[in-house]
Parts: structure tokens; C-alpha cells; sequence
């Protein structure tokens, strides 16, 4: 276990788990919301990003962590390009970064808009080969090039006439990338948004249902996956889709990752898994479906990782290791 009783009371006790990012099987990145009470998020809860260290030669205290009071909803992704590094955005384009030199907020991330006085949102943070991507709205792709350094990538993606009018804020929100390969990446959101960037440029992607998109897949299967709307689930490839499942549960999923020769879905809810053409409950031990949702694959593909609000897991493609739980120690 990362943490003892004690150490949990310091670092986890009225905080949740809303993210996670792997290095490798003995460093992860964690990041944790205050629980509060108020439904409007006033004032804003404290953020906690929660480093782990799982070797055994590691000092005693396999922990370290930083907290903010000012971040909105942030995503986190770990890459090993230019330097590895942690790096956090959120929604609003606060970044923390994180690597063996420095430990802290850095410059803003740019949330300009072509021809336009509005503001950009950032929704998801990604790894696609050894870089680190923002993915925003409306249809804002970001690479990280280095500490407050980001290149637009969507500066020429078509821009749609209605994309200002108001009650249009969701029709063309991004909401997840991937790739495979840095020339060949899909962007999923919005109202059936789905694009495929080729490195140069932007072209639409025939997808066959106007739903609200919230996650997208370039699997181990040479497939294209896409979640929708309640956890609805797509697979297809550049024009050629169809529809696996049906929006059948209460939230959408929060990641979907290929790994161990199959498709995993997470939700704050546990996870699931693609056997043929039906998602099913995925067979892992009681325990792993408390502490999952949350769904990052390491740099080396060799180790999957998940955190849902109440802990961490870690499997290698055979074996389950429960990182922590609250379940243990409150």
C-alpha cells in the first residue's frame, strides 16, 4: 500500500479522486478534489496533485503533494517529450506542471478564438505518442511543446458560421483526442463532432449520429472507438462507424483505453470491458471495481492504471495490485 492510516488522514480525508497518470509501475500522479457540500462549487474546492512512489528501496513517506485553492475541473497526462513531465489544465486554462527540476503553476494556457472576443475552454489533456495535448472547445487542439510554450494546431480547422451563436456552446465542444500515431489523431465532441487530423490538416469525419460526444479511442485493434452520450459506444474508422452499444447508463464513461488485447471503458462507477460486440461488467476483483474509473495506460504500454473516487489500482495484464483505498482507512 501507498499509504498507511496515518498518512491517508494528511493526504486523502475529505478529498476525492478525479484523475490519474501514470510514469511507471512505481510513479503515478494523482489528482484530488475537496469534497464540499455546496452543489455550486462556491468557493472553488482545493486541488491536491499527490505524487506516489511505490518502490520498495523509496523512503518511508511514498508521497508528495501540492495544493491549490483556485483550479476549476482539470485533466492530467504524463508524457516523456521534451523532458517527462506531469502536466494539468483545467478548464479555464490554469496549467500546474510537474518534472525533476520544478513543481508549480506555470503561464496560462491560450484560450483565444479565431475571429472571435470569446474565450476557449479546455476539456481533456491526452498523451498521444510521446507528447502531451489539450483538447477544448469549439474544436481546440493544443500540443505541448515545453513550460508555457503550446502550438494550435486548430488555427485552420473549418470554423462553422454558428459556432458564436449563442446555445451553440455544446455543438462544437472537443472533448477527447487520440491517435495513432501524431500524423493520424481523431477528435471527438460535440454534437457528432468527430474530426481526423493527419499532422497538416483538418478533415470531417462522416459519423453517423448527432449525439453528444465524450470520448475517443485509436486502439490496439486498429479501430477507432467513440463513447457518447450515457456511455453509448461507437467503432469505426475515417467514414465507415457503427453503433456497439446503446446509451444505457446514468453517466458517460470518463475514459476508454485499449490494453491487454481488449477494450476498457471507465466510469466513476467501475470499469467495463468490450467481449465481441457487448460491453459487459469487467471480471476483476471486488475491490479494483471500488477504487477504478479513471483509465492511463503507462508511456511503455506495459501497465494500466485507474483511480476512481475512492482509490487506485494498478494490473499488468494478469495481475491486480489495489494501490490504496479509502475503504481502508476511514
Amino acid at each position: 500500500m501507498v499509504f498507511t492510516k496515518e498518512t491517508w488522514q494528511s493526504v486523502g480525508a475529505g478529498f476525492s479522486i478525479y484523475d490519474c497518470a501514470i510514469r511507471s509501475p512505481n510513479r503515478q500522479c494523482f489528482l484530488m478534489y475537496e469534497k464540499q457540500e455546496s452543489p455550486h462549487r462556491d468557493p472553488l474546492p482545493a486541488i491536491r496533485f499527490v505524487f506516489t512512489y511505490n518502490d520498495e528501496s523509496d523512503p518511508p513517506e511514498r508521497y508528495y503533494f501540492q495544493q491549490f485553492g483556485h483550479f476549476g475541473f482539470a485533466r492530467l497526462a504524463f508524457c516523456q517529450h521534451p523532458i517527462p513531465n506531469y502536466a494539468a489544465v483545467d478548464t479555464s486554462g490554469q496549467v500546474f506542471g510537474y518534472d525533476k527540476d520544478r513543481s508549480d503553476e506555470e503561464p496560462e494556457h491560450p484560450r483565444d478564438l479565431p475571429s472571435s472576443d470569446l474565450a476557449g475552454v479546455v476539456n481533456q489533456v491526452v498523451r498521444i505518442g510521446q507528447s502531451i495535448y489539450t483538447v477544448g472547445g469549439p474544436r481546440r487542439l493544443h500540443k505541448r511543446l515545453g513550460v508555457g510554450q503550446w502550438q494550435d494546431l486548430s488555427k485552420n480547422v473549418p470554423w462553422p458560421k454558428d459556432v458564436a451563436t449563442p446555445g451553440n456552446g455544446l455543438k462544437y465542444m472537443w472533448r477527447d483526442a487520440s491517435g495513432f500515431s501524431e500524423s493520424d489523431i481523431y477528435v471527438a465532441g460535440g454534437e457528432g463532432d468527430v474530426m481526423r487530423f493527419d499532422g497538416q490538416k483538418f478533415s470531417k469525419v462522416a459519423f453517423p449520429s448527432n449525439e453528444l460526444l465524450h470520448n475517443v479511442h485509436c486502439a490496439g485493434d486498429g479501430r477507432v472507438y467513440i463513447g457518447g452520450n450515457m456511455g453509448s459506444l461507437y467503432v469505426g474508422r475515417e467514414n465507415t462507424w457503427k453503433k456497439l452499444a446503446g446509451g444505457d447508463f446514468s453517466v458517460p464513461w470518463k475514459d476508454i483505453a485499449w490494453f491487454a488485447g481488449k477494450l476498457w471503458c471507465g466510469s466513476d462507477y467501475g470499469l467495463w470491458t468490450l467481449e465481441g460486440d457487448k460491453l459487459v461488467r469487467a471480471q476483476v476483483p471486488a475491490d479494483v471495481q471500488l477504487t477504478s474509473g479513471a483509465i492511463d495506460i503507462s508511456p511503455d504500454g506495459k501497465h494500466m492504471l485507474t483511480a476512481g473516487p475512492d482509490g487506485a489500482s494498478l494490473f499488468d495484464g494478469k495481475n491486480w495490485q489495489v494501490l490504496f483505498s479509502r475503504h481502508d482507512f476511514e
